[in-house]
């Protein structure tokens, strides 16, 4: 696909960045996250409106503002068309860069960038870049609904700018030595030879799923538990690993890596649309039930639990993540570390800039040993971005669970009709 690129500019800030907040400062969460940049990419039916309100430890905000850039697709291919058989190669596109890298036009890396897709058939693919060091999935998806609420509306007393920024350097101070252990993790992630496809579990699927879990292990009905959604499909996800790798080595072991949203379990609670990296990666070890071991560690995850681990700037935290690092740096030593992220729960279908809500809201990212999981539109389903090496795709691909339970064509629960 062929985008024509109808403008390409810098926006600035409409006022500016009061001198308080001109440095905002990284905290270790901060410097722990990936150094690449989430991608937010929303589809609307239009019709198309061509104008809009347009060192590792700080980050300056000097109001040099952000790649804003509109683009019309050509006219032998319409919206519906990319909806139909959405490959990651066609939509990473529609993006002002791949989120996987630097940011290709400066020297400097930029906090956002935004693209803006036009198709003749008049409907509008919007993307957001946003630097992960600088905001999480729910930072990202709070700042694109706030963006929304603006430019359909005159009253800017909607959003309450009060709460946006908030100095966790006191709870999480930033540690010297971090970044660069953090940064290895990110060239592992970044593998060449990934690929990432697209795995789609209907609303109804999903229900199976999450009876046939408690089906299988009787003592997790007389708990009264039920997974989640996000649980569900990420321990079928794990027991499919699991299983591949075992059919390869024996006495292979697959961790999962969980993040979990820190904003709502702390005391007093954050905001929930707050700027920043505000998630404790929790690392699961396997046990006979995948979505009820998730559960198990997601939840130990609590105001008291966050204060213990990161007590006294997190040495002992520190110190057990570098060393997980150059554990995972050796490979070939049986052991996958598997991540599983997402905004499942979170309003990635509210955005409506004055077109409606979108007809889909997905992920560009590509990522090795990654999964990021997303909520369908009607609000059951889940949508799965699953990154492997390319080689073990295919076996996944076999899995009898994901055969039973994924979808590869998109269904009109995944907000496509």
């Amino acid at each position: 696909m062929q985008l024509r690129i109808i403008s390409k500019k810098i926006i600035k800030p409409s006022s500016p960045t009061p001198l308080h907040l001109k440095t905002h400062k990284l905290s270790l969460l901060d410097q722990l996250a990936p150094d690449i940049y989430t991608s937010l990419l929303f589809f609307y039916n239009g019709p198309s409106r061509e104008n809009y309100s347009q060192d590792n430890y700080v980050v300056d905000c000097d109001d040099s503002g952000i790649p804003f850039v509109e683009t019309r697709g050509p006219s032998s291919i319409s919206m519906s068309e990319v909806l139909k058989n959405p490959e990651m190669n066609t939509l990473q596109q529609l993006l002002p860069f791949n989120p996987n890298k630097k940011y290709l036009s400066s020297t400097d890396d930029v906090n956002a960038a935004v693209q803006i897709n036009h198709f003749d058939c008049g409907g509008v693919a919007i993307d957001l870049n946003f630097r992960h060091i600088v905001a999480d999935g729910a930072a990202s998806v709070g700042f694109i609904q706030n963006w929304a609420k603006l430019h359909s509306s005159d009253d800017n007393s909607i959003i309450n700018y009060k709460h946006a920024v908030v100095d966790c350097t006191d709870t999480f101070p930033p540690n010297q030595e971090i970044s660069s252990y953090a940064r290895r993790i990110d060239e592992w992630q970044r593998a060449p030879e990934c690929v990432t496809k697209r795995f789609v579990f209907d609303g109804g699927k999903v229900a199976a799923l999450r009876g046939e879990i408690i089906k299988k292990d009787a003592s997790l009905s007389l708990n009264q538990y039920r997974p989640t959604r996000f649980e569900a499909v990420s321990g079928l996800i794990w027991d499919a690993l699991i299983a591949m790798d075992r059919e390869e080595n024996v006495g292979s072991t697959c961790i999962a890596s969980v993040p979990v949203n820190l904003r709502n379990r702390m005391n007093p609670p954050l905001p929930e649309d707050c700027i920043g990296n505000l998630y404790h990666a929790v690392t699961c070890t396997e046990s006979k039930t995948s979505a009820r071991n998730i559960n198990q560690f997601t939840k130990m995850v609590n105001d008291d639990f966050v204060r213990n681990v990161y007590q006294d700037g997190g040495i002992v935290f520190v110190n057990q993540y570098k060393e997980a690092v150059e554990e995972i740096r050796k490979g070939d030593n049986g052991v996958r570390l598997f991540g599983f992220t997402g905004v499942i729960g979170l309003p990635f279908y509210e955005p409506d800039f004055g077109w409606g809500k979108p007809v889909w809201s997905t992920t560009a990212m590509s990522l090795n040993n990654i999964a990021v999981l997303l909520g369908t539109r009607d609000g059951k389903g889940v949508e799965a971005w699953v990154g492997l090496p390319i080689n073990d795709m295919p076996k996944f691909e076999q899995d009898p669970g994901i055969l039973t339970y994924a979808s590869f064509i998109p269904s009109r629960g995944a907000g496509f009709d």
